[in-house]
């Protein structure tokens, strides 16, 4: 029997909680899940036909424990292969049977998920909630390791030896402020969709060797965080001026942006789904040191 499995059985045979609902008073529930997972074995967040992803594996896990066949669940974002996230907000109607309460299902996914995904909270939210559409905001980080030489962060930053510009990668984050078309910053062009986006907040945040991009905003382009990093990246290089950044946002032209970084750097912090919560968010640490 796999590892993962032999706690099932277990879970559906505890006693009764004080707080277990009869039958006939059992209503269809949304949930909302915060899942924190390291995604270097992943491909990406969203389910695909050429590799595992993390969805994948969570729908699989929601399916066993509410004895259906398929569980479709809503994710807030679509993060790229190797992209790790501390918040990523997540929501599911639960069928009436069985009748799992919160802070059981929280328990036994946690027994049952492997151990690169883990939930970090559990609570049943009105039915009208979405874990996409109802999002105000988003706080992504990119990790830069500059120099710290050890074998365990290799999965969660990206090693640049010779920043030696600090000033014109703030500058460069200050550009990126306000509302802006992010076309350039963006490898997925619709005509129609609209490509502006306001980031309210940027900042260089230094931890020792490591080097942090962080980035608050209402909603983001495909890759445009990793996109503003390789430009900021090079910035800090000193091999392109801080400029760049203003130039490809008024002119909107790409000819003034660099290379994605990799996807290993980036990690999706936090999902808001009040208009002021962003402000009270804060960069403490480093996101694999912050769980």
């Amino acid at each position: 029997m796999p590892e993962e499995d032999r706690f099932i059985p277990n879970f559906f045979k505890d006693p009764p909680h004080p707080h277990s609902v009869p039958m006939e008073e059992r209503v269809e529930r949304t949930f909302k899940l915060v899942v924190a997972f390291d995604g270097t074995d992943y491909h990406g967040w969203q389910r695909q036909d050429n590799g595992i992803s993390v969805q994948q594996i969570l729908e699989e896990r929601l399916a066993t424990l509410f004895n259906v066949p398929f569980m479709r669940i809503q994710g807030s974002s679509r993060t790229d292969s190797g992209v790790h996230a501390l918040g990523m907000a997540v929501t599911f109607k639960a069928p009436l049977s069985p009748y799992i309460p919160d802070w059981k299902l929280m328990k036994a996914l946690n027994r049952i998920l492997p151990p690169t995904i883990k939930i970090r909270s559990v609570e049943i939210v009105p039915d009208e909630f979405n874990a996409r559409f109802s999002a105000c905001g988003k706080a992504y980080a990119y990790v830069v390791n500059t120099g710290y030489l050890s074998p365990f962060t290799d999965r969660w930053s990206c090693d640049v030896a010779d920043i030696v510009d600090l000033e014109g990668i703030r500058e460069g984050l200050e550009y990126v402020k306000g509302t802006h078309d992010f076309s350039p910053f963006t490898i997925q062009l619709k005509e129609d969709k609209d490509h502006v986006r306001t980031i309210y907040e940027t900042e260089l945040k230094v931890f020792g060797r490591f080097l942090c991009f962080h980035i608050i905003g209402n909603g983001f382009l495909y890759k445009m965080v990793r996109a503003i990093s390789g430009t900021l990246i090079e910035v800090g290089r000193g091999k392109i001026p801080a400029e760049n950044i203003r130039l490809a946002l008024e002119t909107v032209d790409k000819k003034y942006v660099r290379d994605v970084a990799p996807g290993k750097g980036l990690f999706l912090l936090k999902v808001f789904y009040t208009p002021e919560e962003w402000k009270e968010h804060t960069l403490t640490d480093l996101p694999f040191r912050m769980f």
